[in-house]
Parts: C-alpha cells; sequence; structure tokens
C-alpha cells in the first residue's frame, strides 16, 4: 500500500497553511494530552518528554507508576476520505500505544475519533514499510477492518481507552500515615525555587547517564509525588523519582516533607533527597530512598493542615540512619538509573 496524494483541492497537504508537520504533531500532542486530563479528572496526569526519543506523550494513573508511552501520528488531510498515515521507526514496548488523530483546518481541533491502538496489534494491523509501517482507516468504520476495534471517541477517552488498559483500574497502593501523639507542624524546608532548581539539575544528571536509552518525563502540572517519570527504552520498564531539594540549616540538619495524600509506594519509585545550601550549591552527597523505606524513617507531621512525612537529619556527621542511601552526588544519575533499572548502568553509587 503506497500513500495517495490528495486529490480534492479542499484538502490541506503537511506543511500547508503555515503549520509544519512537526507544528501539527505539537498541536495534535498538547490537545490530547488536555483530551485525556478532561476525560477522567482526578485520576488521570500526562507526562511529555523532556527530549523526544521516540514517545511523544505518557498518560498515567494517578499516584501510581501506570505510564503508558504513546506514540502520537497526526494527519491533517484525508486522501478520498481516507486517513493515512506513515510510522517511519517504532519502539515496540508491550505496553505502549498509537495514537492517530484527525486534525484538520481551519481550526487545527481534534477530529471526534481517533484510533487508539496497542503497539502489539498496530504491528500487526499495519503494513511493513522499510524500518517502520504504513497505515490506513476510514474515521466512519465504513469498511470491515480489523482496526476498527480501536476507534474511540474523544470525549470518551476514560472508558473507550484508558479503562481498557489492564491493570489501569486497580487500586492505588497508598501507606497510612502512622498515629503520633503529637503531630508536628513544620515548615516546608526549601522554596519553589531551589524544587525546581533540583528538578531540572538531576533531570540533567538523568539524561547524561541514560542517553538515548532513557526518555525523562514530566507532567507539566504536578498532581503527586512523581517529579520525573522514566522509561527504559530496552527494557521497556518504568521508574519515577520525587525529588526533594532541601536548604541545610544552621546547625547542619536537612529536613524533607512528603505530602501524604500525594505518595504512594512502588518497587520502581525513589525519593532523592539533594542538600542544598543557602547560595543554591548542592552538598557532594546526595541520599536515594526507596518509597517503601520512607514511613518507617519518618514522621508524622502537619503542615497549615496538611499531612506528611517529616525526616530530619545531621548531615555531617552523617547520621547513620541515612548511611544505606548515601550517594555521591556525581555519581546520582547513574546511580538513580541502575537502582530503577538493575542491572542496565552500571553499579549503584
Amino acid at each position: 500500500m503506497a500513500l495517495r496524494q490528495s486529490s480534492e483541492p479542499d484538502d490541506t497537504a503537511p506543511g500547508a497553511a503555515g503549520l509544519s508537520d512537526a507544528q501539527l504533531g505539537a498541536v495534535a500532542e498538547d490537545q490530547l494530552a488536555t483530551a485525556t486530563v478532561l476525560s477522567a479528572p482526578g485520576t488521570a496526569t500526562v507526562a511529555f518528554p523532556l527530549l523526544d526519543l521516540g514517545f511523544d506523550l505518557y498518560p498515567r494513573r494517578i499516584r501510581t507508576l501506570r505510564a503508558h508511552p504513546v506514540q502520537v501520528k497526526a494527519r491533517s488531510f484525508l486522501i478520498d476520505g481516507e486517513f493515512q498515515a506513515s510510522v517511519p521507526s517504532l519502539h515496540q514496548d508491550p505496553n505502549g500505544y498509537i495514537l492517530l488523530p484527525y486534525v484538520p483546518p481551519p481550526d487545527w481541533s481534534l477530529h471526534p475519533r481517533l484510533w487508539a491502538i496497542p503497539i502489539p496489534e498496530f504491528v500487526e494491523l499495519a503494513q511493513p514499510h522499510g524500518s517502520g509501517y504504513l497505515f490506513s482507516g476510514y474515521l466512519d468504520g465504513r469498511f470491515a477492518r480489523a482496526s476498527n476495534k480501536f476507534l474511540v471517541d474523544v470525549p470518551r477517552l476514560r472508558r473507550q481507552w484508558l479503562e481498557r488498559i489492564p491493570g489501569w483500574k486497580d487500586a492505588v497502593r497508598a501507606p497510612r500515615l502512622g498515629s503520633s501523639s503529637e503531630t508536628e507542624e513544620v515548615p516546608r524546608p526549601a522554596s519553589r525555587a531551589f524544587g525546581k532548581y533540583g528538578e531540572l539539575w538531576l533531570a540533567s544528571q538523568l539524561m547524561r547517564a541514560g542517553l538515548q536509552d532513557v526518555v525523562v518525563a514530566q507532567d507539566r502540572l504536578r498532581v503527586d509525588c512523581i517529579d520525573l517519570l522514566l522509561h527504559d527504552l530496552h527494557s521497556y520498564a518504568i521508574g519515577g523519582v520525587a525529588i526533594h531539594t532541601s536548604t541545610v540549616n544552621a546547625r547542619g540538619i536537612v529536613q524533607f516533607r512528603i505530602r501524604q495524600n500525594t505518595f504512594f509506594i512502588d518497587p520502581q519509585l525513589l525519593v532523592v533527597i539533594l542538600p542544598c545550601r543557602s547560595d543554591g550549591e548542592l552538598h557532594d552527597t546526595a541520599f536515594v530512598i526507596p518509597a517503601a523505606d520512607v514511613p518507617a524513617m519518618s514522621t508524622a507531621s502537619v503542615d497549615r493542615g496538611d499531612p506528611g512525612y517529616q525526616g530530619s537529619f545531621r548531615l555531617e556527621p552523617l547520621a547513620e540512619k541515612m548511611h544505606p542511601f548515601a550517594v555521591p552526588m556525581e555519581k546520582l544519575g547513574a546511580s538513580v538509573l541502575e537502582r530503577v533499572f538493575p542491572g542496565r548502568y552500571g553499579l549503584a553509587g
């Protein structure tokens, strides 16, 4: 099957009307992310990769690491009513999806229907073409095709797509806040500026350590404890990092606080503590804590009525309880990747 050229004068070919292929893709991705969140308010979020390594979106069930990589192939025109798309390359992640939306001019809005096809099924449906695939279909399902069962209505993405993903609706594993006879009121240990600085710095270290093998993605608006989502493009495993950039006080004490109602337990979730001096300089030691260990090494606290896990420790000399979690700052990127994806990125620091 070769892709035919449009014969209709009203069709808009890629790059016409001021939108390049890349711009059309970005428009479609933004609208799909918005539609996904609106279809499942309070249960779904969407992360965007910091660097495009083959996937465009990562829908995720909030307070879990049930994330699914998505490649988007949008088209702004049809050929005699037929949607045709070329997928030049594809990571065959068994948990991934291909979304095929039609975004026509002049308003460049999503057509009410699109295809949401699991990658294993897409590989079976599409026609191989070089190192990629060719796909065609009709949005109204006018002909009996195997791909018709993957047509979904954009306003019903939650019911027709997300909730059909195996495991999506499973219960969230959220630890209970430990009881405390004296629930301590504590201040926030670092400003938002310090927090963002820590996220960006750690993201750069993870990208340096993972290069083309690991996708680093981030929600545009944080809705739970996940600051960075990680996707290994060899094992196709998903991991997550919660980052706490904590200032060191005058007594050499580091404090961190994790909100209880955004936290959850997962073997692939790590909490990273970045001690930071008041001038913004990072300490030479970071701390990488498995999520499951957080409740046991913290105490109940309240910050303006918001319950959470409060931890504190002396940095110099280092408190004994923190020794198992200490990592040299210069090895932090590789150490995090090795702990989330064991056996691939060298020995943990």
